[in-house]
């Protein structure tokens, strides 16, 4: 794989499975409309950590899974996404926009059913759920 052309940085099968123990951001705001806007955040499973991080000059996201460590960074807990705390990460997808751009990461928890969606814009990190339309 090579690791300059996508946005995912790593075998997403080494934490496909896993168990979320805390969920951290870094530059964690709201927005004029209420929305949820981060810099960093990161799904904490075991002793590692899923980083997602924009690039700030593409705008398009990097997910990376990393040792964790507290010490010396802005970490702090996102309470807005404390629901993924005891859940465990299921499959992801990567989305390109349609001017190229790897701006969208979209995970899935306890299976294959999307729940959660990260796109990059201006520069940060917007937040959503993703939810079933119903019949």
């Amino acid at each position: 794989m090579d690791n300059d052309a996508t946005m995912l940085q790593f075998d997403w099968e080494d934490v496909e499975g896993a168990t979320i123990t805390a969920v951290l951001a870094e530059g964690a705001r709201s927005v004029s409309d209420g929305s949820l806007m981060c810099a960093e955040i990161g799904l904490v499973v075991g002793a590692k950590v899923v980083v997602i991080r924009v690039n700030d000059d593409t705008d398009e996201l990097i997910v990376t899974h990393q040792d964790f460590a507290t010490s010396g960074t802005a970490w702090q807990p996102l309470d807005q996404l404390e629901e993924l705390v005891s859940r465990t990460l299921g499959w992801c997808w990567i989305g390109r926009n349609y001017r190229g751009y790897l701006d969208t990461f979209t995970l899935a928890l306890d299976g294959i059913d999307p729940a959660y969606s990260f796109t990059g814009l201006a520069s940060s990190i917007q937040c959503a759920r993703v939810t079933p339309i119903r019949a």
